[in-house]
């Protein structure tokens, strides 16, 4: 069943308890079915909190991160693999079934140069056991194809496939996102194509990361594909509203993408669910 959730970073820019008791009473007022939680820096959720809090308000939860510069699959596997394994151990404990971005390398990090095959087979070294550790507890992990801007390493629906086979295990799924395909595919509705069964998670993110629907981004073509491959699992809307100074860095995020979250939370919700209903993915 296609459920529809929004990305943490629209109420504040890490998950505090806090901010937490303030963000998914109203998710759950605006019809939001999941949240995804950042685990950026996993051993600081409160987990026992957070799940009596999700609990309370009937909202589910996915998680993503990036890597930390340390930490980077590509250059240190090892480091990737303990980092990652301490991130699903969390995830799992908030109940997430998907733990999602960008699992392989840190945000904004490019060698200048285009990706090596020593670098794949690092990827592969480090995110090999964390999915069969993902596997254990009945969990799935997203790799998130980002734009040329963002990495050198992943940037199609295409790359991620010829990833995979090389990593070979089952449950890793492509974490596609629209803002990633507007720049890099040859189409939204192409990559859905491509990808076909490892679509499995989708970021709905409008040209500039702000409201969806007044942006650039193709949402019926997008949603047509989604129908046409019969998707049936969560589409997240990512609209970046705040963001800690590093991701924000990262991204290239210098000015506001909105006037405020109920700007995303009304016009860019209630306009994603239309589409999505035009196309028969919601009823």
């Amino acid at each position: 069943m296609t459920r529809f959730g929004m990305h943490f970073s629209l109420w504040a820019p890490a998950w505090t308890r806090e901010a937490a008791e303030a963000a998914i009473p109203e998710a759950a007022h605006y019809g939001i079915e999941l949240v995804e939680i950042p685990l950026m820096a996993p051993e600081t959720i409160d987990v026992a909190h957070a799940c009596s809090l999700l609990r309370e308000h009937g909202v589910a939860a996915s998680a993503s991160l990036c890597l930390p510069p340390t930490a980077m699959a590509h250059r240190d596997p090892l480091a990737a693999e303990r980092f990652l394994t301490r991130a699903l151990e969390v995830a799992h404990a908030l109940g997430c079934t998907f733990l999602g971005g960008v699992t392989y390398s840190a945000l904004g990090y490019k060698s200048g140069s285009p990706p090596t095959e020593a670098e794949y087979d690092n990827i592969a070294e480090a995110l090999r056991p964390v999915a069969r550790r993902a596997a254990d507890f009945g969990m799935t992990v997203g790799l998130e194809a980002c734009n040329r801007y963002e990495t050198h390493l992943l940037n199609t629906a295409e790359q991620g496939l010829r990833l995979f086979d090389r990593i070979g295990e089952p449950n890793l799924v492509l974490h596609l996102d629209t803002y990633h395909m507007n720049i890099e595919e040859k189409g939204i509705g192409h990559a859905i194509e491509i990808a076909g069964w490892a679509a499995s998670y989708i970021h709905l993110s409008e040209s500039d990361r702000g409201v969806p629907g007044t942006g650039t981004v193709e949402w019926d073509e997008l949603f047509g594909a989604v129908a046409k491959a019969g998707f049936d699992r969560d589409l997240v809307i990512e609209s970046f509203v705040t963001l800690p100074p590093e991701i924000a860095s990262a991204l290239c995020v210098w000015r506001p993408v909105a006037r405020d979250r109920y700007e995303v939370l009304g016009a860019g919700v209630t306009f994603l669910k239309e589409r999505a209903r035009a196309h028969g993915i919601l009823t």
